[in-house]
């Protein structure tokens, strides 16, 4: 089988997190020094001197600065590389399920899971029992190539927490979806709403 992720993914996604983290900690230390600077050299002054002003003018550019830049670069960059690195880790760790069934098409329509960008892969299976066809849905990252599925493959997956982490290809092309079997599905549910419409409509009368 095909693994999406492997280990140094992992590796790659903790060493980035670090170096942000590591960036948090380097602005927020630059930006204490420059106010104990700013605070030593107020007490250093007279009292009343008119240079009282450079070290509060100094220290309060600095501060909106530090929030400026401090705020989206903690809750946008760092937060989605933490958890994009959580996402691998559960991937590496966490309980998978394994599901054999027909790949129909992928949806790419500003699909989110747990905050991570992803595509929508979705799986066509028989129920015996409804006798119908019920979707099965699962993610892909849309860090990683797209995998060469096609409309009527019968793919073998596995994922973990719905994220898909391994797939084979067991055969191409090996169901067909007619344009019937979609049109069957419409002229069912219009029938259906109809049929609602029309119990309605005699209730009222």
């Amino acid at each position: 089988m095909i693994s999406v992720y492997t280990d140094a993914d992992y590796l790659a996604a903790y060493k980035q997190k670090q170096r942000i983290f590591t960036g948090f900690w380097a602005m927020t230390c630059t930006y204490l020094a420059i106010c104990i600077a700013m605070l030593v050299y107020h007490i250093s002054l007279p009292y009343a001197a008119k240079e009282d002003v450079i070290p509060k003018i100094i220290t309060y550019v600095f501060t909106g600065a530090y929030f400026v830049i401090i705020f989206p670069y903690m809750s946008i960059k760092y937060s989605r590389v933490r958890r994009y690195c959580k996402m691998l880790f559960y991937v590496c760790e966490g309980l998978k399920m394994e599901e054999s069934n027909y790949f129909y098409t992928f949806r790419t329509k500003n699909l989110q899971k747990d905050h991570i960008d992803v595509v929508g892969c979705a799986f066509e299976t028989w129920s015996k029992k409804r006798q119908e066809w019920q979707e099965r849905e699962v993610y892909f990252d849309v860090e990683k190539p797209l995998p060469g599925f096609e409309s009527g493959d019968y793919v073998r997956y596995i994922s973990q927490s719905n994220f898909l982490v391994q797939y084979e290809i067991l055969e191409k092309h090996a169901y067909e979806f007619s344009e019937y079997e979609e049109d069957e599905e419409t002229e069912e549910e219009t029938d259906e709403t109809v049929e609602a419409t029309e119990e309605t409509e005699g209730e009222e009368q």
